[in-house]
């Protein structure tokens, strides 16, 4: 138990997913830990066989949040490391991770998510699409092998800390389906303000992209959850979230404006091609060829689109009865 790790894993069933998580956790290089599969059913009776142990709990149709607080109180551990389903480590993840707990290098350590190797084309232009500054912000260096730094929080994907830390501030939000990570590191924040956030690339994890028809319906459900992603005490980039339904708005009101229809379509014109033009210049910096530049560019227009679309709805208060249904179906993926 000394330097033993639980590796956390919340699913819906054993899935093909799940199973290419658990092979490529076979090749980790680090003795002590074990994995906790926590399922909402068990609907495979295919032994789990691998080097490591696997527990496995039943919990039931509930969130990913329930389910990973429930495997870090069962079992002991030394640490607790997250990850999803439809992710997998490198080789050297938790041996890096456990070192730089050591060594106090943060309370909570983590890196980026990177597409899979064999992703498909439209999953690599959501990708690239994710890395651009106007989709995820000034947090966008977690898309990518960005250089080590401290900052305000990680994904639940990929963030590893000792269980105790974890169990202190009382684990993950049990009601949150989306932002249910960055609640809980401002929870902690709020009672202790010295909390240590540290992101290095060589934490990295390999991380499936949503398909094309997922990843719009996940921006949507961030744009209902608009209100909970805005960092007040960030200065102006803790605004980004606001800028896609501001910009909708903006938008709507010049249509709507009593003007000439002439001055009407000069200006929304120049406001578009003034946003793309700077899209354009953010996402040629790691795209070289055309039709992906062209593609990325459609689709951080539609991400935004579809952000701005599901503030709208949080707006009228129709996310309380959207948000969670329209999460589990961005994750699912059409059957090959």
């Amino acid at each position: 138990m000394r330097n033993s790790v639980n590796i956390i894993i919340p699913a819906i069933s054993i899935d093909e997913e799940l199973l290419k998580c658990l092979k490529e956790i076979n090749k980790i290089k680090y003795n002590f830990f074990f994995v906790t599969i926590v399922l909402d059913h068990n609907y495979s009776n295919k032994p789990l066989k691998f080097k490591y142990k696997i527990k496995k709990i039943i919990s039931g149709k509930i969130n990913m949040s329930k389910k990973r607080n429930i495997a870090a109180k069962k079992f002991k551990s030394k640490y607790v490391a997250f990850l999803d389903s439809d992710a997998y480590p490198n080789k050297n993840w938790l041996k890096l991770a456990t070192k730089y707990l050591k060594e106090k290098k943060g309370d909570v350590v983590g890196g980026p998510g990177i597409p899979f190797p064999n992703q498909s084309y439209l999953e690599k232009i959501c990708y690239l699409s994710k890395r651009s500054y106007f989709v995820t912000g000034y947090l966008n260096f977690r898309k990518y092998k960005a250089k080590k730094r401290y900052c305000d929080w990680l994904e639940s994907c990929n963030i590893i800390m000792e269980k105790v830390f974890f169990l202190k501030y009382g684990g993950m939000d049990p009601e949150r389906y989306t932002g249910e990570d960055k609640e809980f590191f401002e929870r902690v924040r709020r009672k202790n303000s010295d909390l240590k956030v540290f992101y290095s690339p060589d934490l990295f994890v390999y991380h499936k992209e949503r398909e094309f028809r997922g990843f719009l319906l996940q921006r949507l459900c961030f744009g209902m959850d608009f209100i909970n992603l805005i960092k007040l005490n960030s200065g102006i980039k803790g605004l980004q979230p606001i800028l896609p339904i501001c910009t909708l708005f903006l938008l709507l009101t010049i249509f709507i404006l009593n003007i000439k229809l002439s001055i009407k379509i000069f200006i929304l014109l120049g406001s578009i091609i003034i946003i793309n033009t700077m899209i354009l210049i953010d996402i040629k910096k790691y795209i070289k060829n055309l039709k992906s530049i062209f593609l990325t560019l459609l689709t951080v227009n539609l991400a935004n689109l579809f952000f701005a679309f599901g503030g709208v709805l949080s707006v009228i208060n129709l996310n309380k009865f959207l948000l969670n249904k329209i999460y589990l179906f961005s994750r699912q993926r059409n059957k090959q």
